[in-house]
């Protein structure tokens, strides 16, 4: 990829980060009316109504403010606990060998076999509706990318001279794996993140839309979930579901534009080699 390529995508992906993290933080000062205030059902785009009302009264455009925080939320903590487990599971797997090794690269490999979204179903269905809950199985279940990405460059980095070098002068192997790998990982690991967010931004529209998320907090997959049971579909009421539909994506393009760039960063450590950090 080119520099200006990568310099590109990542000024567009903060440009978009940039607004929905305005609503996140500003939703009072951004939406015009109160979450919870009701009007005319049904009203139109209008100067009044940025986005029109739904079936219940509520400004369409004030919901889509106030769900920006709660999509983002759990977006953001759900991938940064997969991000603790993928990187301890993959650096564990990729570094360690033995039988330890191959018992934690077997569990990524076991974990990679299964099909995410019908698991996270199925777990979101036993354990019930709820913020935490939602986080938590997206989180448990979305981990196994990072792991794979951190196993292949730690198994990399342990073949180079320095790590050697490292082992050569009995230099205890928790010390190496965090002073001397871990650093080495980070342009990777800050890589698998940026793309876990997104990931589970879409992981947690997909289980509002079928009714497995929170039914107490607005999120814009929760917001065409009511669209389509209340009869927004039926009423071609393009503004209630459509609306989120392209902030999800739009907020998914952003972390991924993101990606691009520190894909791109990641590629030039790579191709500069590993770095020995002792001191």
């Amino acid at each position: 990829m080119k520099r200006n390529s990568a310099f590109a995508a990542l000024a567009l992906g903060m440009l978009l980060l940039v607004i929905f993290a305005a609503f996140s933080v500003l939703p009072q000062r951004i939406a015009p009316y109160g979450v919870k205030e009701m009007f005319r059902a049904w009203q139109p785009i209008s100067r009044a109504h940025l986005l029109g009302t739904n079936d219940m009264g509520y400004d369409i455009f004030t919901e889509l403010v106030h769900a920006a925080r709660n999509t983002l939320v759990i977006g953001l903590t759900s991938s940064v606990i997969s991000l603790f487990l993928g990187t301890a599971i993959g650096l564990w797997a990729g570094y360690v060998s033995g039988v330890t090794g191959e018992v934690a690269g077997g569990i990524i490999n076991v974990f990679l076999l299964v099909p995410m979204l019908p698991a996270a179903i199925v777990v979101a269905a036993y354990l019930g509706a709820g913020s935490g809950n939602t986080a938590a199985v997206i989180a448990l279940l979305g981990w196994c990318p990072t792991a794979r990405a951190v196993r292949a460059r730690a198994a990399q980095l342990k073949q180079t001279a320095f790590v050697e070098s490292l082992v050569i002068l009995q230099i205890p192997k928790a010390r190496i794996i965090f002073r001397h790998i871990l650093p080495n990982l980070m342009e990777t690991v800050l890589a698998r993140y940026i793309l876990s967010v997104s990931s589970c931004m879409m992981m947690e529209s997909a289980l509002s839309f079928i009714g497995l998320g929170d039914p107490s907090s607005v999120t814009w997959g929760g917001m065409v979930n009511f669209a389509y049971r209340n009869g927004g579909f039926a009423r071609g009421a393009l503004n209630w579901f459509l609306a989120p539909g392209l902030c999800i994506t739009l907020c998914s393009l952003s972390f991924r534009l993101l990606n691009t760039f520190f894909e791109y960063r990641a590629s030039l450590v790579r191709s500069g080699g590993a770095k020995s950090y002792m001191e």
